[in-house]
């Protein structure tokens, strides 16, 4: 239970490094999707998914560094990555969802 523990708080380390502007792109995108309703959803959906490409691309170049430290508590590259880029798009889908909702 406490290595779990341990492996989230990491996951929630490594995503304050991007959560910014991660967070800012998701609230612009809901904000078109509320303004505009499904007419606008292909262009946010892909905008969403270009901005994380986007993101990857830059915190992968600045934080090559930073791989060794989350490497020696156990948690690889690929898991940091699939684990807060699939945070960050549900976190998206939930709030459209949401938005359609109550729109």
């Amino acid at each position: 239970m406490f290595r779990y523990l341990k492996t989230i708080q990491a996951l929630c380390t490594f995503y304050k490094s991007y959560c910014f502007l991660s967070v800012l792109i998701t609230f612009f995108c809901v904000r078109t999707f509320w303004l505009y309703g499904f007419a606008s959803f292909a262009g946010i959906f892909w905008l969403k998914i270009l901005t994380l490409g986007i993101i990857f691309f830059f915190v992968n170049q600045l934080k090559k560094k930073e791989y060794y430290y989350y490497r020696n508590l156990g948690i690889g590259k690929t898991l940091l990555w699939t684990a807060t880029l699939l945070f960050d798009f549900v976190l998206f889908v939930v709030l459209l969802i949401l938005t359609n909702q109550y729109s």
